[in-house]
């Protein structure tokens, strides 16, 4: 699509910390929310420290972490943050289960995702999915931010098709083989956020990303969740199992 890209900095968004019942409402209304201040520096510190101890940062590759919620203590807590999980509990309407997390580097020069929605890979009920997508640096157009389609999450699983890409070096296996082939009524917005904060996204809302042409490592730490007992796909590469976030 080869429309003016806005900004979510033109959004007024209302904060579940101060007017919960609205920020549902916005969340509905558009498939994302930017939740402020979820994530404070140290806890921002704890998990990158973490990230750059996994094998993909010392061996120099940085490729994504997938599931790092069972490889490290530090990110089995950050699957279960308390303010994140509440959040969920709201959107999707009753308790919550952790499903599956991945850490991000964002190397410069890593490309970005193509269009599509998380639940083409998870299946789950269109309303028992979403997830929390966490900057751990100040993330703009410039560094890889998300690319939203506001509305998009009322469409069905969509088409897919083949992009005749292939996957780029520091990338998600998935991140360029297919797209999904949206209507041309949504008009994408620039996710252009702070560190610290929490985009929630609702799992049919289309979004992608642009690609790192800066010179500083997008870090951003991934967590997605379902209403407890709701199904989903393991997936072959994901491997995804429900972890408990209570105990």
């Amino acid at each position: 699509m080869n429309k003016a890209l806005s900004s979510t900095r033109d959004y007024t968004i209302p904060q579940f910390s101060y007017n919960p019942n609205r920020a549902l409402e916005f969340y509905l209304e558009y498939g994302f929310q930017i939740e402020q201040n979820i994530w404070n520096s140290t806890e921002q510190a704890e998990i990158n420290f973490e990230a750059d101890a996994m094998p993909t940062a010392l061996d120099g590759t940085f490729l994504p972490i997938m599931n790092c919620h069972r490889e490290s203590v530090c990110f089995a807590k950050a699957m279960k943050h308390g303010r994140v999980v509440a959040i969920m509990e709201r959107l999707l309407g009753g308790r919550v289960s952790g499903v599956q997390t991945e850490y991000f580097f964002g190397k410069p020069g890593t490309k970005g995702f193509s269009m599509h929605q998380d639940n083409f890979f998870v299946a789950s009920h269109a309303d028992s999915f979403g997830s929390a997508w966490s900057p751990m640096v100040d993330v703009n157009p410039l560094r890889g931010g998300l690319i939203v389609y506001p509305g998009s999450h009322r469409e069905p699983l969509l088409d897919v098709r083949e992009t005749g890409l292939q996957s780029s070096p520091s990338q998600d296996v998935n991140a360029h083989k297919l797209e999904c082939i949206l209507p041309e009524k949504y008009s994408p917005v620039s996710v252009d956020v702070d560190a610290g904060c929490c985009v929630f996204l609702h799992g049919h809302s289309v979004h992608s990303s642009h690609p790192n042409q800066s010179d500083i490592y997008r870090r951003v730490f991934l967590a997605t969740y379902i209403r407890q007992g709701a199904p989903f796909r393991p997936g072959n590469t994901a491997k995804r199992t429900e972890t408990s976030l209570y105990d």
